[in-house]
């Protein structure tokens, strides 16, 4: 890089986080980590422009960020997800995407089955009720036993995988969907495969999401798919808002199409106080928190720094979205 030290810049760091583990491995390489924030896109464009490498917690990384970011030669996503990133601008341009899709799977698998017990147990309506001096407001029913009912995961990746043993703990049937994954795979974890997804949210007592937020995967539980669950059933969601089309879930909702939902993840986030899902006392909502464990975020927070430390050493990222890019600095995939 002639001298010039590698500039890693974090979109949007959040004051009460701390980045002593990315900047302590960056510096260690020469770097530098600067820390920003942005409301919209124009000062995240000025924020990254000289960035070499960036770091994304929620940023949107459109193909006008990108284009402004000459230097740029690797973005990094903690965690998961990729529908925040232009994955084809910055393939264009020669820009490496990393992100650990073996990230938090445990904790975003407890999380769902934390939102199945609180749906099916009523867990917020009954805690609402006794901080308000009222013991057992009726009727409980209806009220499912879990034991002997039927979970339908909707996409069979690695966070349903997860889920698979804990919910068979808990005595559940579990059948699942997915195109993309063989039969092997299903009858490896003992679960029943699902060839249409109607069948499933005919079938399943708690529907829970597991899908990519992808163009085929937007709006693909909508309202024909709530009018085909059971009216006692209850839909689980801590993949991506989007996945779901909220307007048509609040329809159903108020319609008794379905009996609630537990949902981590929204179409627009944070959720406006003003949604009728906050009014909803069949619903249990979550702050987009699912994947967070001291030690999951610690490990992260290791792991990017590892990235660009490795980056700057030559190293190929572990994980790599778009590997048939042809990145702008000399990388080794021989770490």
């Amino acid at each position: 890089m002639n001298g010039t030290k590698f500039l890693a810049v974090h979109t949007d760091a959040r004051p009460t986080m701390d980045f002593t583990q990315e900047r302590e491995l960056i510096e260690s390489g020469g770097g530098i980590l600067k820390l920003t924030q942005a409301s919209n896109e124009e000062g995240l464009i000025s924020n990254v422009k000289d960035a070499h490498g960036l770091l994304v917690l929620g940023a949107q990384i459109t193909r006008r960020v990108i284009e402004a970011m000459p230097k740029c030669q690797v973005i990094i996503r903690y965690g998961v997800g990729l529908d925040t990133l232009d994955i084809p601008a910055a393939t264009e341009h020669g820009i490496v995407v990393a992100h650990f899709p073996d990230f938090c799977q445990p904790e975003v698998a407890n999380q769902a089955i934390l939102l199945l017990l609180a749906c099916a147990k009523k867990l917020t309506m009954l805690d609402q009720a006794v901080r308000s001096g009222v013991w057992r407001p009726g009727p409980l029913g209806p009220m499912g036993a879990i034991e002997g009912e039927t979970l339908g995961l909707v996409a069979f990746g690695n966070i349903a995988r997860t889920v698979v043993p804990r919910a068979k703990a808990l005595g559940l049937n579990v059948i699942a969907w997915d195109p993309y994954v063989g039969e092997g795979v299903f009858r490896s974890f003992g679960v029943e495969r699902v060839v249409e997804m109607n069948e499933l949210l005919h079938r399943s007592d708690y529907v829970s999401i597991h899908a990519p937020l992808t163009e085929s995967t937007r709006g693909l539980i909508s309202e024909e798919q709530f009018r085909l669950m059971k009216p006692t059933a209850y839909i689980i969601n801590t993949a991506r808002g989007p996945v779901i089309d909220e307007n048509a879930l609040i329809t159903a909702l108020h319609a008794n199409e379905i009996a609630g939902a537990g949902l981590d993840v929204f179409e627009i986030e944070p959720l406006l106080s003003s949604s009728p899902l906050t009014q909803m006392d069949n619903v249990v909502l979550m702050p987009h928190s699912a994947s967070y464990s001291d030690a999951s975020f610690a490990s992260m927070q290791r792991r990017v720094g590892e990235t660009i430390l490795g980056i700057m050493q030559g190293h190929w990222p572990e994980y790599v979205a778009n590997s048939h890019v042809i990145p702008r600095a000399q990388l080794s995939k021989q770490n």
